[in-house]
């Protein structure tokens, strides 16, 4: 009698163990993911699971009729800034430029780290004067800090797309992401042929 009470004990003992492990496999298996979906160096999406799921938010436009707009996102003359003061100083101002659009973004909003200095911003469910609203406190927040960096200007080009469901619902991912680099190359090809400028006039 004893012995059957003791074992009903250790087999409840035993469930609680294999529920208690469970519950950390899980939870192991979730931070996995987690980790293999993020670029390490600066917390955003990598370009594998950021384009995944900027594919998931094309269905889902197209399926609620609504607009999306993408940012192709180019850091400036980071070479410049890893031959002057090292790659250690580099690798801040990339840490830096995605700290500012994670935290001037909204909630719905995400960032992929496409590779390199490029990211892409993408504005799901969102119309390009509704982007310009959210661009405008990302410009503000890089002035700001411009103020206070005696090294170096952080600079950044970008170029956006709107993605409108009603007239475009054949483009793919790709063409989102062409054109928007596309616009991107346009702003800064301007930028450096303005900057090119004021150094010869100096």
């Amino acid at each position: 009698m004893n012995y059957d009470y003791m074992s009903k004990e250790k087999l409840i003992e035993i469930l609680i163990q294999k529920d208690d492990m469970l519950r950390k496999l899980w939870g192991e298996n979730k931070k996995l993911n987690y980790l293999a979906s993020i670029d390490v160096m600066t917390g955003v999406l990598n370009r594998k699971s950021g384009l995944e799921l900027l594919e998931r938010e094309v269905k889902l436009i197209n399926i609620n009729d609504k607009n999306m707009v993408v940012c192709f996102v180019d850091v400036d003359r980071l070479k410049i800034i890893n031959d002057a003061f090292g790659h250690e100083e580099g690798d801040k101002l990339l840490i830096n430029v995605t700290s500012i659009l994670k935290n001037n973004i909204r909630k719905t909003d995400f960032v992929i780290r496409m590779g390199g200095d490029e990211f892409l911003v993408v504005f799901p469910e969102t119309t390009m004067k509704e982007a310009n609203r959210v661009w405008y406190r990302i410009l503000k927040r890089i002035e700001e800090i411009n103020k206070n960096n005696e090294k170096y200007k952080l600079s950044i080009s970008y170029g956006f797309y709107e993605y409108d469901n009603e007239i475009e619902n054949k483009l793919t991912v790709s063409d989102l992401i062409r054109i928007a680099d596309a616009e991107m190359y346009k702003f800064k090809r301007k930028k450096e042929d303005l900057w090119h400028k004021c150094r010869k006039n100096k």
